[in-house]
């Protein structure tokens, strides 16, 4: 189990960084229910079938005492790879309300990348999902958080996908939601559009459970060919 150390305002803690969770331990829960709200959260029973099923990985990194600090959920998108591409959707990431702040979240997410490459060796990488930052109409608080979020990716090295990227919300009859698209390669940093095309198909269907003809995605298929409309690869940030 990776161990790391921390200074904080109340001293030297230790960290056990990314150990494998388990659905039955439900501590997780509080910090997933705590730092998203409904629209974005899955099903529990949900993510407790597929946690058993082995499609989705649970990680917490918890300090001596146990108490739990951050959590990820990571979304395996596996199968044949040569007619799909296989890929790992980080999910969720969450940090302790009462220890944001304080580097916990980098420690955390800096090993789940090296954990899961090792884990995936031939895997695309790993494709978070975060709320636009440019979207029209956003609270200024709330853009704030947004902004925050998105440069905590960018320093570990997440790179953007220039389309209109939009995520189904989990609240029934309430639309899309307006998001950016990153990346952290396991292999060369780009992407063909005919790639990035059957990706964003296996997260909308095997993920999100829309039907192959849902507008949604042909919506943001759109944007991936406007991004790069002389070019097979896909513009990144």
């Amino acid at each position: 189990m990776p161990l790391a150390t921390l200074e904080t305002p109340k001293g030297t803690i230790r960290l056990h960084v990314c150990k494998d969770g388990t659905f039955e331990n439900a501590e997780w829960i509080e910090l997933y229910e705590e730092a998203f709200p409904p629209s974005q959260r899955q099903d529990l029973d949900d993510v407790q079938k597929q946690l058993a099923e082995g499609v989705m990985e649970l990680d917490e990194t918890r300090d001596d005492q146990e108490d739990i600090l951050c959590m990820t959920l990571t979304e395996v998108f596996g199968g044949d790879e040569k007619t799909e591409p296989n890929l790992l959707l980080a999910c969720y990431t969450a940090v302790s309300h009462q220890m944001r702040g304080l580097g916990i979240g980098s420690v955390h997410r800096r090993k789940l990348g090296e954990l899961l490459s090792s884990e995936y060796p031939d895997y695309m990488g790993i494709f978070s999902e975060i709320e636009s930052t440019k979207a029209s109409g956003v609270d200024e608080k709330d853009m704030l958080v947004r902004t925050k979020r998105k440069a905590f990716f960018m320093r570990l090295g997440l790179i953007p996908i220039e389309i209109d990227y939009l995520f189904p919300s989990y609240v029934a009859g309430e639309p899309p939601i307006e998001g950016e698209l990153l990346w952290v390669p396991f292999g060369p940093p780009e992407i063909q559009l005919s790639v990035l095309e059957r990706v964003l198909r296996r997260i909308y269907v095997e993920g999100y459970s829309l039907d192959e003809s849902d507008p949604l995605i042909a919506q943001v298929l759109k944007t991936i060919r406007l991004s790069s409309p002389a070019s097979s690869m896909v513009a990144l940030g």
